[in-house]
C-alpha cells in the first residue's frame, strides 16, 4: 500500500511530492509502480500542477498498477477541449485557448479521479496545491475538503486554460509560483521528502517560442524548488541547535526520481511520437534504477538535485509484438510494448519495455536492461534480456531481433518478429515468436522519429544516418 498513514509511526514520516510535467506525468505512474514493489510507503502525498492527476487518483483509492492501467487506456486527445468557436475572432481577449470541460468531463473519469472518493478518503494525508490568483499565493488544499474545481484550476495553465473563481478568489495552476511543495510535507512533520521531478533542467536555451515557453516554466519551477531548498536548510540547521533538555528532531532529508534526459513535451504525445505506456515504463525502470542506488541519507538538497543530461541527437522508435509463447504443457498469450531511445552519445541505447501475459492478468514493465550485438553480413542481431517482478517473483525476459537495413528500417520494414523467452532461476518456463503486423508496423513507422539538441526533427539524411548507426551500433 503506497499510502499507510499507520506503517512510518515507528520511522520517519515520509511524503511523495508528485510535482508538475503536463500530460507526460504517465511517467510517475510507471514510479509509483517501482515504489510499491520496493514497499517505500507514505504518510502524506502532495501533488502540484499535472501532480495533481496521479495524487488525485491515489487518493481515489487506486494502486500504482490501476494508475498505469488508467493512463494507458486515456484518449490522450480528451486533455484538449475548445472554447465556443466565436470567442476565437477575439483572440486577445480570451482568458484561455481551450477550457476545462475535456478534464471535467473525460479526463478525470477516465482517469477514476472522484471527488466524492477524495473527500473520503483515509489512509493518510493529500494535498493539492493550486494559485489563489486573488492574493498571488500557494494553497495546499487538503483532500477532505478539496472541491473538483480546485483540482482542476491546479492544472489550468494559463494561456492554455483559464482560471476558475471558486468561493470568490481565482484560482489557477501554481506552477509559476512553484511546482512541488517541499514545505508544506515539512510543516505537517514530514522528516524524508521523496521528489518525483519530471520538469526538464538543462542548462541549454534552446530556440522557438515552445522551448522557451517550457523554459519559463522551468525557471520557476527550478528556482521555486531551490528557495525551498534554502528555507529547509534553515530548519534543519535550527534542529541540530536544540538543546539537549528539549526533543531532537529529525533532519529532512531529500531523494530524488527524475529522468536521464528531459521527458518529450506534450506535442510528441498529442501526435504519437510517444505514449503513454512508453512514459510508463520509463518511469518504472528509471525509478528501479535510482532506487537501487538511492543513498540511505538522501542527496544534497542543490541545483544538482534535479539535473538531467544534455539532450543529444537521439532516435526514437516504438513497437509492439504479439503471439503465443509454449511452455511443456501449455501455451500463453503474449503481448510485448517496446519503446527504443538510440542517442548520440556513448553507451546510450535504452530500450523500455513492458509485456503482458494474459495468465498473469497484467501488464508489467521492465527494468535493468542489457544489450549485446551481432553483427553479420546479412544483418544485425540485437539480444536484450530485461527483469520484471510479477508475485514477488523476479523473472527474466530475453528478446531477439533482427535489423537489415537503415532504408527498411526507415520504411517500417523491419521488426516483424521477435523471438522471446521468460526465464526464472535460470530454467526457461516459456519461448517463442512473437509478430508484429503490417498495421502495427505503420503505426510503429508514425513514431519514428530523430530529435536534435535543440529539440528540432532531423532532415531525411539525419534519420537516414542515425538509422545506419543504430544497426552497426557504432557510437
Amino acid at each position: 500500500m503506497l499510502i499507510d498513514k499507520n506503517k512510518n509511526m515507528e520511522g520517519a514520516k515520509r511524503a511523495l511530492i508528485l510535482a508538475g510535467g503536463g500530460m507526460r506525468l504517465a511517467y510517475q505512474a510507471g514510479v509509483l509502480i517501482a515504489l510499491e514493489e520496493n514497499s517505500v510507503s507514505f504518510d502524506h502525498v502532495d501533488g502540484t500542477s499535472g501532480g495533481i492527476f496521479n495524487a488525485g487518483m491515489l487518493a481515489s483509492g487506486l494502486d500504482g498498477d490501476q494508475i498505469a492501467a488508467r493512463w494507458r487506456a486515456l484518449d490522450i486527445k480528451k486533455f484538449m477541449s475548445l472554447q465556443p468557436l466565436k470567442k476565437y475572432f477575439k483572440p486577445l481577449n480570451m482568458m484561455g485557448y481551450a477550457d476545462a470541460n475535456g478534464i471535467r468531463n473525460k479526463i478525470f473519469p477516465g482517469l477514476g479521479i472522484d471527488i466524492h472518493k477524495i473527500n473520503v478518503f483515509d489512509r493518510g494525508e493529500v494535498t493539492f496545491n493550486v494559485c489563489n490568483f486573488s492574493n498571488k499565493s500557494i494553497e495546499a488544499i487538503p483532500h477532505h475538503r478539496a472541491k473538483e474545481d480546485h483540482l482542476i484550476a491546479g492544472v489550468s495553465l494559463p494561456i492554455v486554460m483559464p482560471g476558475l473563481q471558486i468561493d470568490g478568489d481565482w484560482y489557477s495552476d501554481a506552477v509559476w509560483i512553484k511546482d512541488a511543495n517541499l514545505i508544506e510535507a515539512v510543516q505537517r512533520g514530514a522528516t524524508e521528502l521523496w521528489l518525483v521531478w519530471a520538469i526538464g533542467n538543462t542548462p541549454t536555451y534552446l530556440p522557438g517560442a515552445l522551448n522557451q515557453y517550457v523554459h519559463m516554466i522551468e525557471m520557476s519551477a527550478n528556482g521555486g524548488l531551490l528557495e525551498e531548498y534554502a528555507r529547509i536548510a534553515l530548519i534543519n540547521e535550527a534542529r541540530t541547535g536544540v538543546s539537549k533538555s528539549m526533543k531532537q528532531q529529525k533532519p529532512v532529508k531529500l531523494f530524488v526520481i527524475k529522468p536521464k534526459f528531459p521527458l518529450p513535451l506534450d506535442p510528441d504525445l498529442f501526435f504519437g511520437k510517444i505514449d503513454a505506456r512508453s512514459l510508463i515504463n520509463m518511469g518504472y525502470a528509471d525509478a528501479k534504477n535510482t532506487l537501487a542506488a538511492m543513498p540511505e541519507n538522501g542527496i544534497p538538497m542543490d541545483a544538482a538535485a534535479t539535473k538531467m543530461t544534455e539532450p543529444v541527437t537521439r532516435f526514437n522508435l516504438r513497437n509492439e509484438f504479439h503471439g503465443t509463447l509454449n511452455s511443456a504443457q501449455e501455451q500463453f498469450s503474449v503481448s510485448f510494448y517496446s519503446y527504443l531511445v538510440y542517442a548520440t552519445a556513448p553507451d546510450d541505447i535504452h530500450h523500455f519495455s513492458s509485456i503482458y501475459i494474459k495468465a498473469f492478468g497484467k501488464e508489467i514493465p521492465c527494468f535493468n536492461h542489457r544489450l549485446k550485438r551481432e553483427k553479420s553480413r546479412e544483418n544485425s542481431t540485437y539480444e536484450s534480456e530485461w527483469h520484471f517482478i510479477h508475485e514477488q517473483e523476479i523473472y527474466s525476459l530475453c528478446a531477439k531481433f533482427n535489423v537489415h537495413t537503415a532504408l527498411d528500417l526507415m520504411l517500417g520494414l523491419e521488426f516483424k518478429k521477435i523471438g522471446m523467452a521468460i526465464i526464472k532461476e535460470g530454467k526457461t518456463l516459456m519461448e517463442g515468436t512473437l509478430y508484429q503486423n503490417t498495421q502495427k508496423r505503420l503505426r510503429s513507422r508514425l513514431s519514428y522519429h530523430v530529435r536534435k539538441p535543440d529539440g528540432k526533427g532531423g532532415s531525411l539524411r539525419l534519420n537516414y544516418d542515425m538509422a545506419t548507426k543504430l544497426i552497426d551500433y557504432a557510437i
